[in-house]
């Protein structure tokens, strides 16, 4: 009994040679991890946690890679209208538009959205693009923080600009049309037909640049546009009495379709 006592007090060899890195403590009841095996350990820390930092930017909206790539992107390859929204979300102070067709009510959402954070919006459309069906300026009446004005053109001196820079620094220009169908917003999973025909499908592109030069003549163009005396006069009754056009003509067509 004696001796059985004394092998088992006895502590055993390692049965596993080599693995020298974990030593178990008997006395203080943890787990002491050798420099060489905490040094690997920090590393690879630091490797995840670079890796994690980049798969969301969205947690840290004032970083660079929040932002998409600065220019040239192109649809239908390309979604554009969800690279207008990072840019848009990320104004803090202002954020100035030309845009000559406005259908698209994901970016209206962004716009009310911002101007809800105190973010002041000016946007400058084309007159007869505000006879659309479609267009989303109606959202805007009356709402804190967005004025608009409007060219007061006919079909041929269209207001053509399909442009905005973002807290002065931020400049997209392009051909895409704030619509689904121009900023390539109609997925081939939404929409397999489409994408086979081409029928939804328009190509343009979309340029983002922070060059300051580029940006400040944009804003210089804006201020001329915004301060035409040409400009529709009262530009909120105009988008008021379009709104409800539309409304009357959708109750007509609604009515129609009962008989």
């Amino acid at each position: 009994m004696q001796e059985t006592l004394s092998n088992a007090s006895t502590p055993r060899k390692n049965s596993f040679p080599g693995r020298h890195s974990l030593h178990l403590n008997r006395n203080a009841g943890d787990r002491q991890v050798c420099p060489e095996s905490r040094s690997r350990w920090n590393a690879a820390g630091r490797a995840v946690a670079i890796v994690a930092l980049s798969l969301v930017p969205g947690l840290f909206p004032g970083t660079a890679s929040a932002l998409p790539p600065m220019g040239d992107h192109y649809s239908p390859r390309e979604n554009l209208e969800s690279i207008d929204i990072r840019i848009l979300e990320s104004a803090r102070r202002t954020i100035d538009i030309a845009m000559y067709a406005f259908t698209d009510r994901a970016l209206g959402d962004v716009l009310l959205k911002e101007a809800g954070k105190g973010v002041r919006i000016r946007i400058y459309r084309d007159k007869t693009q505000i006879h659309d069906r479609g267009d989303r300026m109606h959202a805007f009446l009356g709402q804190k923080n967005i004025a608009f004005r409007i060219k007061g053109n006919g079909p041929r001196n269209i207001m053509h600009l399909k442009a905005y820079v973002v807290d002065g620094t931020i400049l997209r220009t392009g051909s895409a049309n704030w619509s689904p169908v121009g900023e390539g917003a109609f997925h081939c999973n939404r929409h397999p037909v489409s994408c086979r025909t081409g029928r939804l499908q328009q190509d343009n592109n979309l340029f983002l640049t922070e060059d300051p030069g580029q940006a400040r003549r944009f804003e210089k163009t804006f201020e001329r546009l915004w301060n035409r005396g040409s400009n529709v006069k009262d530009p909120e009754s105009f988008v008021r009495d379009q709104s409800q056009r539309h409304s009357r003509r959708r109750r007509h067509e609604h009515h129609r379709s009962m008989y």
